[in-house]
């Protein structure tokens, strides 16, 4: 009953959505109570925050010795991310990228795709052969801390009146209740994506990197959307999407490393496409031009092509 299969899948993408709301938005509380800095609450849990969907379908996919599917996810995720929906939010608004505080998270986007090329060309992943990009997300961590520390991205204000609603019983119960989503999402997930590659014939790799990849960024797409149609806060959603990037196959990726799974996948295009990406990025950061309508078609045609890539048809 493959129609069943599809609709539980729907219902995975859903779960890992509301798990990654109500996790990340009780963390935020729960950080606050514990007496955590707006830079902890801010920028580590909260850009963390929007990749526990991938953290775990990676980790679950990988414990179950199906490697394919976590690369898949982590590696689509980014790509979804940076062609897809900046692309499509560039349509509503025109996104900001001339400000010299986002250099350091550029060039970091740009070098974890140097330390990617290095890792996915050995045939195994371990912690010893993740190590350059374990190296990336702490340099990450610290370009985090030395602009936070003098230029605080978060309203305390409004991490009070939030620390003061609820109690902090209901607000744990909220961010377990969270977690457990995304657990059985992640497990819903990797289990009926795995049934529709096989009643279709089609790699595991592949259903991964496309819907599996799109199920995982869908938290990324609806808040970077929502962000762009009504133009609010429309600067912070690149810095928020390369962010998401590097906690996804920096850290993320990183950690699979405990598993030691085989690389049976190329992905010399995919590191490739990251790269040109993320190097497009840092250029038009640099010659002080914003992210508008035209560089976003582009961006929109490179998915495009990713996903022809993908499934064969050129």
């Amino acid at each position: 009953m493959l129609w069943l299969t599809i609709i539980l899948l729907i219902v995975s993408f859903a779960m890992l959505y509301y798990g990654a709301e109500f996790s990340l938005d009780a963390s935020e509380v729960v950080g606050k109570k514990l007496g955590l800095s707006p830079l902890v609450i801010g920028m580590i849990l909260v850009g963390f925050g929007t990749s526990l969907p991938e953290a775990f379908v990676g980790h679950i996919a990988a414990n179950n010795d199906q490697g394919p599917i976590a690369l898949g996810s982590l590696i689509g995720s980014n790509i979804a991310n940076m062609y897809l929906i900046l692309g499509l939010c560039s349509m509503f608004a025109t996104l900001g990228l001339k400000g010299s505080n986002l250099r350091p998270q550029l060039f970091t986007h740009m070098l974890l795709g140097a330390a990617l090329w290095i890792v996915l060309k050995q045939e195994v992943l371990t912690l010893i052969s993740a190590i350059p990009l374990l190296l990336i997300i702490l340099i990450y961590m610290y370009f985090i801390y030395r602009e936070i520390r003098y230029n605080p991205l978060v309203d305390e204000e409004e991490l009070e009146e939030k620390a003061e609603e609820g109690n902090v019983g209901l607000v744990f119960l909220k961010m377990i209740f969270g977690f457990g989503l995304l657990f059985v999402g992640g497990e819903l997930l990797v289990d009926k994506a795995t049934i529709i590659c096989r009643a279709l014939g089609v790699e595991e790799y592949i259903v991964s990197a496309i819907l599996v990849a799109f199920g995982t960024s869908f938290p990324e797409l609806v808040t970077a959307m929502m962000a762009a149609v009504k133009k609010k806060e429309t600067d912070l959603i690149i810095g928020n999407i390369v962010g998401s990037n590097l906690f996804n196959c920096a850290l993320i990726l990183g950690s699979l490393g405990i598993y030691d799974f085989k690389i049976t996948v190329n992905l010399s295009v995919e590191v490739i496409a990251l790269l040109v990406g993320s190097t497009m990025l840092v250029l038009l950061n640099l010659f002080k031009v914003n992210f508008n309508k035209i560089i976003g078609i582009c961006f929109l045609l490179l998915y495009g092509a990713m996903v022809g890539h993908w499934t064969k048809l050129f």
